[in-house]
C-alpha cells in the first residue's frame, strides 16, 4: 500500500510539472503572436458591449459561436452551436499580464460554473469600430497566469 501511495504521489508531481512547463511554453509562445501585439494597442471596448456577438479562435474550427452581452448587468454568457451556457461577470481594470493596460476582464468564476471553468479569466479589446480582440488566461497559482489564447469578436 505504501509504494502505491508513493507511486501516486510521484505520478501526481510529474504531472504538475508538466502543466506547468506546458503554461509557460503556451504562455512564451503567445507573447509573440502578432496577436499580443495588436491586443496591446487596443483600447477599453466603448461604448460599453451589449447584445450578440459573433466569435472566432483564429486559426481553429469550434462549436464557440460567439458571446451575448448584457451591459447594464455587467454579465453575459457564451454561445455554442447547441446553446447558450457558460454565464459570466465583467468589469474593466488593468491586464493581468498586461498590466499597464486597461481591459475588459471577463470572469468565469460565477455560480453554475464548472471548477475548471473557474480559474479562466479572459479580457478583450476593441480594436476597431464594433471589433474586438481577446485573451484567454487560466489562473492555476496566484499571480502566475497562463496565456492559452486569443478570440475575437464582432458586431
Amino acid at each position: 500500500m505504501k509504494k502505491v501511495l508513493i507511486l501516486i504521489f510521484k505520478i501526481a508531481i510529474w504531472l504538475i510539472v508538466i502543466l506547468f512547463v506546458a503554461g509557460f511554453a503556451r504562455t512564451w509562445q503567445m507573447d509573440r503572436d502578432p496577436l499580443q501585439a495588436e491586443f496591446r494597442a487596443g483600447t477599453v471596448p466603448s461604448p460599453a458591449l451589449n447584445g450578440p456577438y459573433r466569435g472566432s479562435v483564429p486559426g481553429y474550427s469550434v462549436s464557440w459561436l460567439g458571446k451575448k452581452m448584457t451591459a447594464p448587468d455587467n454579465a453575459g454568457i457564451n454561445v455554442f452551436s447547441d446553446g447558450d451556457r457558460y454565464p459570466f461577470a465583467t468589469s474593466v481594470g488593468p491586464g493581468l499580464r498586461d498590466m499597464d493596460i486597461q481591459v475588459l476582464k471577463i470572469q468565469y468564476d460565477v455560480p453554475g460554473n464548472p471548477w475548471w471553468l473557474r480559474l479562466v479569466l479572459d479580457e478583450m479589446v476593441q480594436v476597431g469600430l464594433g471589433k474586438y480582440l481577446g485573451k484567454v488566461n487560466v489562473r492555476i497559482v496566484p499571480g502566475l497566469p497562463f496565456t492559452i489564447g486569443y478570440f475575437r469578436l464582432e458586431k
